[in-house]
């Protein structure tokens, strides 16, 4: 790739990181690990730059490579019982917006997550922090597994608009 070009994917990332910055945040909310990532997102992009088809979608590409460093880092250097699993990052990384991510947006969502029905809250912490499947949590809850998606699905809409009211931004 001409040193040019080589130039070009460097200076997109560097137009894009914020972005990167928060899928990675979305996929491992530890800040300090999310910058480390970050980081070795930015030494990877570096490295195979010239894979990048000019024209194409960078963020796409960038957050791909972001996904298999925030794969490697959890393997690498968390308990496993800390770490979400390879199918909750797959769904995440999948369902991830593509507006810029910023501190502003996870400062938000502690609050929001406060505001959740209890109810709601427990079914969000078991199916993100505990990793159990809508038909583990239907279960748990004595519930249908279809109706545990289906709050799963109203807690994240809730979790957005109260994001977009805190911050008065709307989320695309």
């Amino acid at each position: 790739m001409p040193e040019n070009d080589q130039q070009q994917v460097l200076q997109l990332f560097v137009r894009h990181q914020a972005r990167i910055k928060g899928f990675i945040l979305a996929l491992l909310p530890d800040f300090a690990a999310a910058e480390d990532v970050l980081q070795e997102t930015f030494l990877v992009v570096q490295r195979k730059a010239s894979e990048f088809v000019p024209g194409s979608n960078f963020v796409a590409w960038a957050f791909q490579i972001a996904r298999f460093q925030v794969m490697k880092a959890q393997a690498q250097h968390q308990r496993a019982a800390d770490r979400f699993s390879d199918v909750v990052l797959e769904a995440l990384a999948a369902s991830a917006p593509e507006a810029a991510f910023d501190d502003a947006r996870l400062a938000a969502l502690p609050a929001c997550l406060a505001k959740l029905a209890p109810q709601a809250r427990r079914i969000v912490d078991l199916f993100y922090e505990h990793e159990h499947k809508p038909q583990e949590i239907a279960q748990l809850v004595n519930w249908t597994p279809s109706a545990v998606s289906v709050a799963l699905s109203r807690a994240r809409r809730a979790l957005r608009e109260c994001i977009e009211q805190q911050l008065n931004t709307p989320i695309t």
